[in-house]
């Protein structure tokens, strides 16, 4: 019974931290679906990839969405017709290039700037790098079928049940019958009623469904803490190699998130190497069993899987080269 109180506080605390920056992401993407031309905003991002990973990994300071809303908002830029690298750059880079997260960091370390400064310095390479890398990805899929279709034409995505924009029923035709003046005004106070019902629609559609793999993955991050040997695995940490092996694997399971992590590794500062403080900043931003069940019902499992190996290798890669070389 403790340990069952224990697990349902910690789904508690995992759920309160991470919904309000989902519903953020939902809000944003209902946004560009209803009021963003999506022809014109697809001409405002650069097609090259290089560019294009560049200016998606700032777009978080702009779309402070945070780690799990930064999945709604990925999906949508992707619908919208937003080059490839923007999209996979944004989704990697806002968990942790955003105001929030970054005044946060300072207050955790105030007097450490060299863990703000490689922490944002690597969450950008990572972004760059991996957005660059899915650029180019383009499975053939066969197009059988309206959810095949829409997995054929965003290969990245997977076939959702509100993926299909919704048809706004009540048209505007009904109006002819009045004078010019008169026509003008319903006809703007229709469309206002019809984007305000639109977007309230698909913000509920996508919150019913994502809200409930949030619950999923929240209650999967509270049971595995509860049984997972945490103290075993840290006296495991002797060089920096496993320290961040370590790091990874913890900010895996314990799926603090962005805005919390800082606080956690802050306890292990003085027993620890900067690399695998920073391993476990990067990586679980990116990647924990939060995020894992929201990304699955938005895109396809092959690329969640390209995606966690990616983010391992690189995570590991430039942590293991700052202990080496700066530490």
């Amino acid at each position: 019974m403790i340990q069952l109180s224990y697990a349902f506080t910690l789904f508690l605390s995992l759920f309160l931290e991470a919904f309000p920056f989902l519903l953020l992401g939902i809000f944003v993407s209902s946004w560009l679906l209803v009021f963003a031309d999506e022809h014109r905003l697809a001409t405002k991002f650069p097609r090259r990839p290089i560019l294009g990973a560049i200016v998606g990994s700032w777009l978080g300071l702009i779309v402070p969405v945070g780690q799990y809303g930064n999945i709604p908002v990925t999906r949508r830029l992707l619908l919208q017709g937003i080059p490839k690298s923007v999209a996979m750059s944004f989704l990697v880079a806002a968990p942790t290039i955003n105001p929030i997260v970054l005044w946060i960091t300072w207050k955790a370390f105030p007097e450490q700037l060299g863990i703000i400064f490689f922490r944002v310095l690597f969450a950008w390479i990572m972004a760059v790098v991996i957005a660059c890398i899915f650029s180019t990805y383009n499975d053939k899929l066969p197009s059988d079928g309206e959810a095949n279709g829409i997995e054929s034409r965003f290969p990245l995505l997977r076939s959702g049940t509100f993926l299909a924009l919704p048809v706004p029923s009540q048209p505007l035709q009904e109006l002819e019958n009045l004078d010019e003046g008169d026509r003008a005004a319903t006809i703007t106070k229709k469309s206002r009623k019809l984007a305000a019902n639109l977007f309230v629609e698909n913000a509920v559609r996508e919150l019913l469904e994502l809200g409930g793999f949030l619950v999923l993955g929240c209650a999967i991050a509270s049971i595995c803490q509860v049984f997972f040997p945490q103290e075993a695995l840290l006296n495991w940490a002797k060089t920096p190699a496993t320290q961040i092996l370590v790091m990874l694997l913890l900010g895996t399971v314990l799926s603090v998130g962005s805005t919390a992590d800082v606080f956690f590794i802050s306890f292990l500062n003085a027993t620890f190497l900067r690399g695998a403080l920073l391993a476990f900043l990067l990586f679980s931003s990116i990647i924990d069993l939060k995020a894992i069940p929201l990304m699955l019902s938005t895109f396809r499992a092959k690329f969640v899987l390209y995606l966690l190996i990616l983010a391992g290798l690189l995570t590991f890669l430039l942590t293991v080269f700052l202990d080496f070389y700066f530490g």
